[in-house]
């Protein structure tokens, strides 16, 4: 009977242990600062507004719309760690 009031207190001591250890990583694992990117100039087209934006693995989703002649329908991806335009897709007629 001892030995097993010795082998529960044990595992209890191992567990609050492992539960300490979790709660320490994440405590650290937020602490880090979120750098932003800053302001990112897209240089739209006069007439162009910023229709919806969406962040996705790593990633910033910039759909334009407005006159289709003046090229605002647009879908721009920057990088969410530099803050540089990876790349557009440019509607068309």
């Amino acid at each position: 009977m001892q030995a097993l009031k010795i082998l529960v207190i044990g595992m209890g001591v191992l567990i609050a242990l492992g539960l300490a250890l979790v709660v320490y990583g994440f405590a650290r694992g937020k602490s880090e600062d979120v750098k932003g990117i800053g302001d990112v100039e897209l240089n739209l087209p006069p007439g162009c507004v910023i229709a919806a934006a969406e962040g996705l693995d790593g990633r910033l989703i910039v759909r334009t719309e407005g006159p289709m002649e003046r090229g605002c329908q647009q879908v721009i991806l920057i990088d969410m760690a530099t803050g540089g335009i990876l790349g557009r897709v440019l509607g068309s007629n």
